[in-house]
């Protein structure tokens, strides 16, 4: 009769310590699901993170060229460079004053080398 008390004994601890088996490698299996979903999550952050940072560099950019720009606005609504850009580009003059235009320089004659292949060409166009 000791045989038969003694295994359930042994019963009673193998499962027992299957079951604390168990636990630990299920307890393991969640402990790394959540480090791999945190793992992402922080890569995730520090990818935003440096997005962000970069996004904060392009609006400084673009804010410093956007009052650049508004000085440029603001230089081009003075009286004296309307007049200035109204005589340059569409020929504006006072009452009084004459206008003249000057043509540019004629373009320099095609000169033909001395062994050009077609001379008798060249002499007639007169090159």
């Amino acid at each position: 009769m000791a045989l038969v008390t003694e295994t359930p004994d042994s019963d009673l601890q193998a499962t027992e310590r299957t079951r604390k088996i168990a636990f630990w490698v299920v307890s393991a299996i969640i402990a790394l699901l959540v480090l791999w979903w945190s793992f992402d999550l922080l890569q995730l952050w520090i990818k935003q993170g440096e997005e962000l940072s970069s996004k904060q560099q392009e609006l400084t950019s673009i804010t410093v060229e956007n009052a650049e720009l508004e000085e440029k606005r603001d230089a081009l609504y003075s009286p004296e460079k309307i007049e200035q850009l109204a005589r340059q580009n569409y020929g504006f003059v006072r009452p009084g004053e004459e206008a003249y235009a000057v043509p540019p320089p004629a373009p320099e004659p095609v000169r033909l080398p001395a062994n050009w292949p077609f001379t008798h060409l060249a002499q007639t166009l007169g090159g």
